[in-house]
């Protein structure tokens, strides 16, 4: 019985020492710009300050900055994204367009051609394109989105490594420890949870 209330003294006073060390939130996971709890409920500003208020190397506003950065980089991708595919659909419709004026002048001098030889006058076919600017501005549209995509996805990549790293700071503390005694599945005794 001595050695079950010494035992008993030992693991409260480790506990109650691991405790005052013990963070005060459980694991946290981010979507998008938010941290969760592994309820899913969404932690606070109030709550979030607390949380980076105890990390070592991050504050709350470096995690606002991550976020703007990253919505940043998510609009760029989008829009640009839009763009680029707005420029293949222009491109498309500018490159079946002179196909089919190239198709029409050469139907034309098809038929044309062989009249004007008979007849001994000069023919006199010009090609004026009227799908050859849709077709640039298609060309322009499609280079300019992807250089431009390539900017957002950097951006996005950079900003989503930052909240990836704070989301994995936080979750590298210590847990809670909890002690408790009473009847286990094999008897009496004490349970030591973390």
């Amino acid at each position: 019985m001595k050695n079950l209330l010494a035992l008993f003294i030992v693991m409260a006073g480790l506990f109650f020492a691991a405790a005052d060390a013990s963070a005060q939130y459980a694991s946290v996971y981010r979507k998008g710009t938010s941290l969760y709890t592994p309820e899913r409920v969404k932690l606070t500003q109030d709550q979030m300050n607390e949380l980076f208020g105890s990390l070592d190397g991050y504050t709350y506003a470096d995690w606002q900055k991550a976020s703007r950065g990253f919505n940043a980089g998510k609009g760029l991708l989008i829009s640009f994204g839009v763009l680029t595919g707005t420029g293949i659909v222009t491109l498309g419709i500018g490159a079946v367009g002179l196909m089919m004026e190239g198709v029409a002048v050469g139907l034309g001098t098809m038929f044309v051609a062989p009249v004007a030889a008979a007849t001994g006058e000069p023919v006199d076919i010009g090609y004026k394109s009227k799908f050859q600017g849709v077709a640039a501005a298609g060309v322009c549209m499609v280079g300019g989105g992807l250089l431009c995509m390539v900017a957002g996805t950097t951006v996005y990549c950079i900003y989503k490594k930052q909240l990836n790293d704070m989301t994995a700071a936080c979750n590298a503390r210590p847990r809670e420890l909890s002690l408790s005694f009473g009847m286990k599945e094999h008897g009496i005794g004490f349970a030591l949870n973390f």
